[in-house]
């Protein structure tokens, strides 16, 4: 019989079990989301936090989404998470 996915919660993250090994939750979801943008780098916002919804199922792991979706954004969209730079200064001559 095959499972599928969806139905397979053995391998499901869990943030208790992750802390027990020593994972820290802002490196599971760098790396995650880094793999995901190179997998789907098109998805909008709403669609990469439906993704992690569907990867992280745990209650505790819940809190992380926001964080999931900033990053992300930063690896498929990376111009607009950079600095602006400052205003060039320009002299100005003064009309007589």
């Amino acid at each position: 019989m095959l499972v599928g996915i969806e139905e397979n919660m053995s391998t499901a993250v869990n943030a208790e079990s992750c802390r027990q090994v020593g994972k820290e939750c802002r490196d599971c979801i760098s790396s995650s989301a880094s793999v995901v943008a190179l997998l789907c780098p098109t998805l909008d916002a709403a669609s990469a936090q439906q993704m992690f919804f569907r990867m992280y199922r745990h209650h505790g792991c819940g809190s992380m989404a926001r964080a999931f979706v900033r990053e992300y954004l930063g690896v498929v969209e990376p111009q607009y998470f950079e600095p602006i730079p400052a205003p060039a200064l320009y002299q100005i001559a003064a009309c007589a």
